[in-house]
């Protein structure tokens, strides 16, 4: 697979995660779902959840990837501008 394919790919999954964030798939789900093989997508799925943008849950023989919602902070310490 070129760089470009797979950076393709990994966009489509990445889309794919984030329109269904309570998803939780299969490798060979997520792959009917984009029409894809499960071989193609494996190194994209690890490289997701060493991103931290899936979270891997489950061993084999049937893992299940789901979305790991970012983390936002909506209050700002006073105290810790300070340091900055």
């Amino acid at each position: 697979m070129s760089r470009e394919e797979f950076l393709g790919l990994q966009a489509e999954c990445m889309m794919l995660f984030q329109s269904n964030p309570y998803m939780t798939e299969s490798v060979e789900g997520i792959g009917t779902r984009l029409g894809r093989k499960k071989e193609e997508l494996y190194p994209i799925l690890d490289l997701l959840v060493k991103q931290g943008i899936v979270q891997l849950m489950g061993k084999e023989p049937t893992p299940l990837y789901r979305y790991s919602e970012p983390v936002i902070i909506t209050e700002f310490d006073s105290d810790e501008a300070d340091g900055i």
